[in-house]
């Protein structure tokens, strides 16, 4: 698992395209995540458009799930429809709140919300979209076929034993991919532990 990110870097989001501006202020790339960030000692306000948007800028009754040690989780699966063997992401977070309580190891199915700056994270993970669930009229964000389009639904990938993210602290070796999600993420969605 990727170690968690130093609680004395300020992490921020920098497009590809912008990424010799930053540096050139003064920002440092973390080589293990590959995330840019600031040390202590550094004026945020030089960064701020790289920042995400404060406590302040965002609502957070929007946003039931809030976490600082945030990761998408990725695997490889069959498409239920067309068995073509895809990728399929989830947000996994080592520790966090739901609600104002604490909680550790737990992913989060169903999607409602986003903040921005988690948005742009998963900007690379194009399969990973809004759609509507088979019989629902409320959407959320799920893994799509790239081949057929078809929705993988997440109460399959979350909760059956033989699925990718019902277990991803006991997963086997290589099975799961984590790539660190920089600064705090804020999303609405269901957490789901092992059963």
């Amino acid at each position: 698992m990727a170690a968690g990110m130093s609680s004395n870097r300020l992490y921020l989001y920098v497009p590809p395209e912008e990424e010799a501006e930053v540096e050139a202020l003064g920002a440092l790339r973390d080589p293990e995540s590959a995330c840019w960030y600031i040390g202590s000692g550094e004026d945020p306000t030089r960064f701020s458009k790289w920042l995400e948007e404060s406590d302040e800028d965002v609502q957070d009754e929007e946003f039931s799930i809030t976490s600082d040690e945030a990761y998408v989780a990725s695997a490889t699966v069959s498409c239920w429809r067309c068995r073509a063997r895809i990728e399929v992401i989830c947000i996994y977070c080592e520790s966090g709140t739901a609600s104002g309580e604490p909680l550790a190891r737990f992913t989060v199915s169903h999607v409602s919300a986003m903040d921005s700056a988690l948005v742009r994270q998963l900007e690379p993970w194009g399969t990973f979209r809004e759609g509507y669930g088979e019989g629902s009229q409320d959407s959320y964000f799920a893994n799509h076929c790239p081949q057929c389009r078809a929705l993988q639904e997440d109460l399959y990938l979350h909760s059956e034993p033989d699925q990718p993210f019902f277990s991803i602290p006991r997963a086997a070796p290589g099975a799961i991919k984590l790539t660190p999600l920089a600064g705090r993420v804020r999303l609405s969605g269901d957490e789901s532990f092992e059963v």
